[in-house]
């Protein structure tokens, strides 16, 4: 359920909503409770589809106390030109395609957290994550490594990566690939 609202934050959006993922996930059991835990369908997906709905919901109320430009005006780019802003009903998926998506993402955290040691665990995080050059990764590691280096480390990880999604019978789409790599 965590990785679920993850998806529909991306990141910056946690800032914006101005709360832990988790009481996002803590309200969303609370919710189910009050309903008795009733689904229409397999229970996982279902609770994965409500803690995704609480953090729509929590970046609305987010939206609401900010001042700005209502959800349905448009907005200037840097160079003026104007774009509709996208709802984020319209973003998201389908609840089945939801709740794989955030088992993926769980199974690629646990992948590098439980497979890489701590300097794969750096290499990938500074290059893939941080977008940094091997280079300048290799020179804030301690002993320092060539960039080279760095970028065999990053592909062992990798491998270490896929060998773990697979051990864990979990098919990684091309989007989550684009997340492995």
């Amino acid at each position: 359920m965590w990785a679920s609202v993850q998806r529909v934050w991306r990141g910056d959006y946690e800032v914006v909503a101005g709360i832990d993922p988790w009481s996002v996930v803590d309200e969303a059991w609370s919710s189910m409770a009050a309903q008795g835990f009733k689904s229409s369908g397999p229970f996982p997906i279902f609770a994965c589809r409500v803690a995704r709905n609480k953090a729509i919901d929590a970046l609305k109320r987010a939206e609401v106390r900010r001042t700005g430009p209502s959800l349905d005006a448009t907005r200037q780019d840097d160079e003026g030109n104007e774009f509709p802003i996208v709802s984020l009903e319209a973003s998201t998926a389908s609840a089945e395609t939801e709740y794989f998506d955030a088992q993926r993402l769980v199974g690629i955290t646990d992948a590098i957290y439980y497979s890489l040691n701590k300097v794969e665990r750096i290499v990938f995080f500074g290059v893939r994550v941080d977008h940094k050059s091997g280079a300048a990764v290799g020179r804030e590691l301690n002993p320092p490594l060539s960039g080279q280096r760095v970028g065999q480390i990053l592909a062992q990880a990798v491998v270490k990566i896929h060998e773990h999604l697979r051990a864990q019978n979990i098919s990684v789409s091309s989007e989550a690939q684009g997340a492995a790599k």
